[in-house]
């Protein structure tokens, strides 16, 4: 079989290997109506983000840190930073910004909604750009809009999505960068200087998406522009790392914050592979195009053309590297790897996978002599991918979602406590609650906190000990139990004698179980005689 002809691009500076023979002019190959794909991949994402968004009013764990956070003052917001979650300073900054216009659930998650949209329309740009095919950027649009872990965080109020948006835009100038270097190397500095400033802003959400050096390096070789622009390269990202120095360094002297990661195993992995590509028995659809794209055929100029400019696969492949180079990390240094942190690699598979959808539509055209051939396969496949998660879409949209709902149990709460009522949190963690919802839980007395979160500038705050507590619990009548009953096998010793305490001197009288999360209620024996004087030697 003869080569496919190298379709030259509307902006005449990247020439296209690699998609099959030119598409006869029409709206889907003039430079005129370029932004048609962007629009109907915006437009797509916004609908998937809009749907369900409220979640029935729950909250997941990140998000409760996010509402309580963008609800401090300056002051307060400064000591939290500190003390914990630097990493996330600027998003909680922009937040509480944005808290102005709402505190609901549905309102906090829209600017992520925003961003995620934004993301995919830059992807079907970036998509056009180096192919000229506009059914390959509606195709890699509207993959990456119906993959359900992009749903996922584009529904949740946290900084992802706007990392995502970030990575996105920074391969978009990257790209500009590369041709204005092969184009008029005097005036790349511009391209450069607007790479590092995006850069900058992105790392603020999440310095992890430093990461994406690493992928661009990779593209920036292949583009075989020389060791100048590499330099130029690398000077304008040291400029960016070193604006993100600041965060890096107290983001260091917190780094217990991530204790809780552990080295990935076949569940994580899995779990990436689930985010790239979706499930689901169609999800090999979605792969198979991204083999097309990558792999079929193998030729030199499908990764790096010989006049010095960059092609698809140069671009998106590379974009999954981060992911690689965290699991490796984690495994050899301390782990760091959770797959929302590289979430953007999402970008490179939907450009590939969307690439290779239009391969396959050029390959049926070829062989079977019907124009429609090249769209008609690639768009149904997308639907049916697309049909095949409506389950795992609406599933992402229930508050068991997410590993724990701290909206139901406190609407419980709210509903069932009596004034005057005591509430015990099994560990300071699920104290959460109350700071999410706190009007839910003005009917019961938190007899167990000895400093607020908002004085010590966590998110937990800090327990009395043992025997305040006891002495201070002994004094109700009712008392709700909220994150596990005392019958569970207890974890943290204080709790472990309390629930002894709990279990003598109280009487169970009801549980309900929330995701993640088990409100048990206990009532006061009558006539129990007790004595609240601590035994000699006890603390």
């Amino acid at each position: 079989m003869s080569q496919a002809p190298v379709r030259q691009h509307e902006w005449h500076e990247l020439p296209v290997t690699g998609d099959g023979p030119p598409a006869p002019p029409g709206r889907w190959s003039t430079g005129l109506r370029w932004y048609v794909p962007a629009a109907v991949g915006f437009v797509v994402m916004l609908g998937m983000g809009l749907w369900g968004l409220s979640r029935q009013g729950s909250m997941g764990n990140d998000e409760v840190a996010t509402k309580w956070a963008a609800l401090l003052n300056w002051s307060q917001l400064q000591h939290l930073l500190r003390r914990v979650d630097a990493v996330h300073g600027f998003y909680y900054a922009l937040m509480h910004v944005w808290a102005k216009v709402g505190t609901s659930p549905a309102v906090l998650r829209i600017p992520s909604v925003i961003a995620m949209a934004v993301a995919v329309g830059l992807v079907a740009i970036i998509a056009r750009r180096l192919t000229g095919s506009g059914w390959t950027a509606v195709f890699a649009a509207l993959i990456m809009a119906v993959t359900p872990s992009i749903s996922y965080y584009a529904q949740t109020a946290r900084s992802y999505a706007m990392v995502v948006a970030g990575v996105a835009a920074l391969t978009l100038i990257l790209i500009h960068a590369i041709a204005a270097e092969a184009r008029a190397p005097g005036t790349a500095w511009r391209w450069w200087a607007a790479y590092a400033v995006v850069l900058t802003v992105t790392a603020y959400l999440n310095e992890l998406a430093l990461g994406v050096l690493a992928a661009h390096a990779v593209t920036l070789w292949l583009s075989g522009q020389g060791k100048a622009a590499i330099r130029r390269w690398a000077l304008f990202s040291l400029a960016a790392v070193i604006l993100v120095g600041p965060l890096l360094w107290l983001s260091s002297r917190e780094s217990g914050v991530v204790d809780w990661i552990t080295s990935p195993g076949g569940t994580a992995l899995l779990l990436q592979v689930h985010d790239y590509f979706g499930g689901g028995i169609f999800a090999p659809i979605f792969v198979g195009g991204f083999c097309a794209a990558a792999f079929l055929p193998l030729r030199r100029a499908d990764w790096r053309s010989s006049g010095g400019t960059v092609t698809l696969p140069a671009v998106a492949a590379p974009l999954m590297l981060p992911a690689v180079l965290l699991i490796i990390e984690s495994f050899v240094f301390r782990p760091m790897y959770v797959d929302r942190y590289v979430l953007y690699g999402e970008i490179g598979a939907a450009l590939l996978a969307g690439s290779g959808l239009t391969r396959i539509g050029h390959w049926l055209r070829a062989r079977y002599n019907r124009a429609r051939l090249e769209w008609v396969g690639g768009l149904a496949g997308v639907l049916i991918v697309a049909f095949a998660n409506i389950w795992a879409q609406n599933a992402a949209r229930q508050p068991e979602s997410r590993l724990f709902d701290f909206g139901a149990p406190s609407a419980y709460i709210k509903v069932h406590a009596k004034p005057g009522d005591g509430v015990l949190f099994a560990t300071a963690f699920y104290r959460k609650a109350k700071l999410a919802y706190p009007e839910d839980w003005r009917n019961v007395t938190d007899f167990s906190i000895a400093i607020p979160p908002g004085k010590l500038g966590t998110f937990q705050g800090r327990n009395l000990g043992f025997w305040a507590i006891r002495a201070k619990m002994l004094k109700y009548h009712r008392i709700w139990v909220v994150g596990r009953p005392p019958s569970y096998p207890p974890v943290i010793p204080p709790f472990r004698a309390l629930a002894h305490t709990i279990e003598t001197h109280f009487i169970w009288q009801s549980r309900e179980d929330f995701q993640g999360i088990t409100v048990s209620l206990w009532i006061r024996k009558a006539n129990d005689p007790v004595s609240l004087k601590p035994p000699p030697g006890a603390s």
